[in-house]
């Protein structure tokens, strides 16, 4: 006989176990909803999210701060107390002589008036340097589709004949020649490598050296005068470029090697940048219009997936940084400032979209490279990547607010 009470409670159990049941199947269903969205998401989040590479501390500061090193006696307000921005942020350079013969002067086409590196850099850099030229051989082909005729490559062929010719006699007439050259399309590719080796050679004198040529309108001398320093004279003669290029071009071992009465060399135009996708090259150009003159042209390595925006694009107020922190925006690792493992290295260059189609981009920049291997290549998260001595050129010629670096397919 069955009591009541058991039918009751028997009826239970079976109520919970159907339940319980129920409740694990939807379990299970949100469990696995769940782990599909946390896929899709990291997927999306990992090829279509945020490319921004922007260092810590370029968010983070605000106000620049500098120190005097009081030991010095007439110390120079360029010492820094932390790596932030441009005036405030310790020089690395190491200058070396430079070769005065245009024919000699490029022992190192990519380091123009950088230190001279030691066998395994040169090893990383020839390796580098050979990656980006194959990469040039290759695509640089798509920039001269629309070439026409024979005689506008044998006219270019022409013309960079003449300016190697020019070179030992004239090489401010030479390097205008080759400028408008690589400025044009109607060249082999064959024939713009060696436009560009030629213009880094004329350049590492011309740009890169202390000596002013009489006919060279980028260039002038500049007396130093009781008081001076370099960051006072950069300022006092409305220079667009940072005084660690004046230390640069006049060979001082450091920025209070001046004396008065010294002679120095100083540039009169703006930089500018252009970056060729096509190319993987970043050029440099002084001067603006149609007189501007190309003084410099580095390999380099562009966003992954085509990634790396196009347009006109100013350097961000404030942006510029030695030895940043950086947090690598997929993965959260965070990198200190002088770590030697940094993926971006030791120079960024902020920059600013200025034209409709780009102004809301942010997060991109110029900036180094840990990875040798890439430059050549379509690595990065979308900014622009450079060879580590080749930036640090770069990093003291842009600048706020003069500074416009194009960006072309």
């Amino acid at each position: 006989m069955v009591l009541s009470s058991q039918s009751i409670r028997s009826d239970g159990r079976r109520m919970m176990s159907s339940d319980g049941r129920k409740i694990r199947r939807r379990g299970w269903k949100l469990f696995a909803l769940l782990g599909l969205v946390i896929v899709f998401g990291w997927v999306g989040w990992r090829f279509f999210g945020t490319s921004s590479e922007v260092p810590a501390n370029e968010i983070r500061t605000n106000d620049v701060a500098e120190k005097v090193d009081v030991s010095q006696g007439n110390s120079l307000m360029e010492i820094p107390t932390v790596t932030i921005e441009a005036d405030s942020a310790t020089a690395k350079i190491a200058p070396k002589a430079t070769n005065t013969v245009i024919g000699e002067a490029n022992a190192n086409q990519n380091v123009i008036g950088d230190p001279t590196p030691n066998a395994n850099q040169k090893q990383s850099v020839n390796a580098a340097q050979q990656s980006a030229q194959q990469t040039v051989q290759q695509s640089a082909t798509a920039t001269n589709e629309h070439i026409s005729t024979p005689e506008e490559i044998a006219s270019a062929n022409s013309a960079l004949q003449a300016a190697l010719t020019l070179a030992d006699t004239d090489p401010v007439a030479a390097r205008a020649i080759l400028t408008r050259l690589l400025d044009g399309s109607a060249t082999t590719t064959a024939d713009r490598l060696r436009a560009y080796e030629a213009i880094n050679k004329l350049n590492a004198v011309l740009t890169f050296s202390e000596r002013v040529l009489a006919n060279d309108p980028y260039a002038k001398q500049y007396t130093v005068k009781e008081g001076d320093s370099l960051s006072n004279i950069r300022k006092a003669q409305h220079l667009d470029c940072e005084w660690r290029f004046l230390q640069r071009i006049n060979h001082l071992s450091n920025e209070r090697s001046i004396r008065i009465g010294q002679v120095l060399k100083t540039p009169t135009g703006s930089f500018h940048g252009e970056v060729h996708k096509s190319e993987f090259r970043l050029n440099i150009f002084e001067g603006d219009g149609p007189d501007r003159v190309m003084v410099a042209s580095y390999p380099i390595s562009l966003g992954e997936f085509n990634s790396t925006p196009t347009g006109a694009f100013a350097i961000r107020p404030r942006s510029k940084l030695i030895d940043p922190e950086w947090r690598n925006p997929r993965t959260g690792q965070h990198f200190q400032s002088n770590d030697p493992a940094n993926p971006i290295g030791e120079r960024w260059i902020g920059l600013k979209g200025i034209e409709p189609h780009n102004k809301d981009f942010e997060g991109y920049g110029i900036h180094g490279t840990t990875d040798i291997a890439s430059i050549g290549k379509q690595a990065s998260m979308g900014c622009v990547r450079m060879l580590p001595q080749d930036v640090e050129v770069v990093y003291e010629l842009l600048t706020e607010p003069n500074s416009i670096v194009t960006i072309a397919p």
